[in-house]
């Protein structure tokens, strides 16, 4: 699999489970689920972006090193 897909599957992943969690919030919104959101939500969501911009990275330089080694036009 390639980084830009494995990329677009963190993300949609992501994107699924904020759904799936907005849904819930709707009908639980207690201390467990205000602990659960900003205890492991939160945090999961700085280490998404975190990493999504570092598999950008990791695009940009695999595509700089094909171009250079003339792999890619």
């Amino acid at each position: 699999m390639s980084v830009a897909g494995a990329r677009a599957k963190i993300k949609d992943a992501h994107r699924t489970l904020l759904v799936a969690w907005q849904q819930a919030r709707q009908s639980w919104d207690d201390p467990v689920s205000q602990s659960i959101e900003r205890h492991h939500l939160d945090r999961l969501d700085t280490c998404i972006r975190t990493a999504l911009g570092a598999m950008d990275s990791i695009n940009e330089t695999l595509a700089r090193v094909r171009r250079d080694c003339g792999d890619e036009p």
